[in-house]
């Protein structure tokens, strides 16, 4: 089974092609896949004594001296090299907490949490996608309305609807 799902075709506008590695996004294998190939970073930030968390390729690692973030770093970066994977420099940030970083499409920081501008920046342009899509057509704006609504649950469970900046939909 798990080889149907990395060895897989795909068709987008009468094209068709053949995936011979990784998961389509949105698979139900993908949470235990990351967590068994994963399990060897667990293990070596556990082994840290730091506080961190994991969503899948998502980590956030929090140390209260310079030295420990140091000792943290040489370890994510050890095992990352170990298993094949990369850190996305666009998506790293190193630094003190009181500056806030984005985690999960959220805002972390002294103030509180938020929606980060990337996924605003985001949404904006998938609703704006949506919308030129279903113009003009009968029915056109339910896509858009049924994923703006998604979203708006989405950003609520997180945070209020006054800190998100969208009003409840």
């Amino acid at each position: 089974m798990v080889g149907q799902y990395l060895r897989r075709c795909a068709e987008r506008g009468g094209l068709y092609w053949q995936y011979e590695r990784g998961l389509s996004l949105g698979c139900p294998l993908s949470p235990i896949m990351g967590a068994f190939f994963l399990h060897e970073l667990d293990e070596r930030l556990g082994a840290t004594g730091l506080f961190y968390v994991r969503f899948m390729d998502d980590v956030v690692v929090l140390a209260p001296t310079r030295w420990q973030v140091r000792r943290a770093i040489a370890v994510l970066n050890r095992t990352f090299a170990l298993l094949g994977l990369e850190k996305q420099r666009a998506k790293t940030f190193i630094g003190r907490v009181e500056r806030g970083f984005d985690f999960l499409g959220y805002r972390v920081s002294p103030s509180g949490l938020t929606v980060a501008e990337e996924t605003l920046r985001r949404f904006v342009a998938r609703v704006t996608r949506l919308y030129e899509q279903g113009r003009g057509r009968p029915g056109g704006s339910a896509p858009l309305g049924s994923y703006v609504r998604r979203w708006v649950r989405w950003t609520g469970a997180g945070v209020p609807p006054s800190r998100s900046g969208f009003l409840s939909v």
